[in-house]
């Protein structure tokens, strides 16, 4: 027969702890898995905060009314200054200066300067409006003016919940707001933590704060596994343009991406509240990654929502599609007591498929 040796000792103990350890890395696995992507959270908290019931919204019957620039306001006049009396002298120092001012009572001035001429132009000539002012004032008629107050740069972190391919996702969302020198820049990214962070979505919108309130210049949107494509502002040639697709449109002023959207929202809501009442409408084009049509906000009402740090009232913005089209349903929920800061999004697809975000952290600069 032949002799079988048994392990020593040291090497038993070796292999058991082995194991115990592989034990340990498979659970640790499956406990951060259930977290990652499938888990429910089990803070009451975190679970009430991303449920949100739906309700489908009549189309509103009022016209589109699409933004124009804010009026300016016109400039004080200044006070026409009154020449004062020169001072006596003991002598006539000008004769002939003198002798020229001298006019007959019923005489009449004529014209000696350019000023004089302008001067002279009756009042009803003065105020009449030119062409241009008028097709100014019918295209102010046929807008909306707003006023408008940026909120200040801030950091932001949501928590997301998404659900799609039948399957719950959980990850992480992040938004950064700056603005100075009357510029803005939006950065965002949708992303999960695995063995490695993968990005879903990510995207800038970048351009001018001016008389529109937040205006872009271009839209970068990169989802996963597909090329990047920019969205062009023209301001040369007055034209909305994409990289991904031919079609073009007149740039008029007042057009949004699909990001600057939420901040004109929050600019419109800090500089002109009174604007959001229920049953109002804001009314604007935005351009996507291939094209663009009339987006129609709608103001639901207040809503009490719990973020992580409490209960807060927020204004609840709807943009319903218009029936039997496939685009995707934007809800917003901006907080006034957080300087309307988008507090919860929630972009729900025809089909069902959602992704809602919940502010978790806010970082102001």
């Amino acid at each position: 027969m032949t002799e079988t040796k048994a392990f020593p000792p040291t090497r038993r103990w070796r292999i058991a702890a082995l194991i115990v350890f592989t034990i340990l890395l498979h659970v640790l696995a499956i406990h951060w898995g259930e977290a990652s992507f499938n888990a429910a959270k089990t803070d009451d908290q975190a679970s009430s905060d991303m449920n949100v019931t739906l309700v489908q919204l009549e189309q509103p019957k009022q016209p589109v009314s699409l933004p124009v620039a804010t009026k300016q306001k016109p400039p004080k006049p200044r006070p026409t200054p009154v020449p004062k009396a020169p001072p006596p002298t003991e002598g006539p120092t000008n004769p002939v200066v003198e002798t020229s001012s001298v006019v007959a009572p019923d005489a009449q001035p004529g014209p000696a300067s350019g000023e004089a001429t302008a001067a002279a132009v009756p009042a009803t000539d003065v105020s009449a409006p030119a062409p241009t002012a008028d097709n100014t004032a019918t295209k102010t008629e046929q807008g909306t003016q707003y006023q408008f107050d940026p909120p200040p740069s801030a950091d932001l972190e949501y928590d997301v919940h998404a659900f799609f391919d039948n399957l719950d996702w959980h990850g992480t969302s992040t938004q950064t707001w700056k603005t100075g020198n009357n510029r803005y820049t939006v950065d965002g990214e949708v992303y999960v933590r695995m063995f490695a962070k993968i990005t879903f979505l990510s995207y800038t919108s970048q351009g001018d704060l001016n008389e529109f309130g937040v205006s872009p210049e271009i839209y970068t949107e990169k989802k996963r596994n597909r090329p990047a494509t920019n969205t062009h502002f023209n301001r040369e040639r007055n034209l909305v343009s994409f990289s991904s697709s031919t079609t073009t449109y007149p740039r008029v002023g007042g057009e949004q991406d699909r990001a600057s959207i939420i901040w004109q929202l929050a600019a419109i809501g800090r500089g002109d509240a009174t604007k959001f009442t229920p049953g109002a409408v804001v009314d604007m084009f935005v351009a996507g990654v291939r094209d663009g049509e009339v987006w129609r906000m709608q103001i639901v009402g207040k809503e009490e929502i719990r973020l992580s740090d409490g209960t807060h009232q927020a204004w609840h913005v709807v943009r319903q599609p218009r029936p039997g089209s496939y685009d995707q349903r934007l809800d917003i929920w901006l907080t006034p007591d957080k300087q309307w800061y988008p507090a919860r999004l929630r972009f729900t697809e025809t089909n069902g498929d959602y992704l809602e975000m919940s502010l978790s952290n806010l970082k102001t600069r």
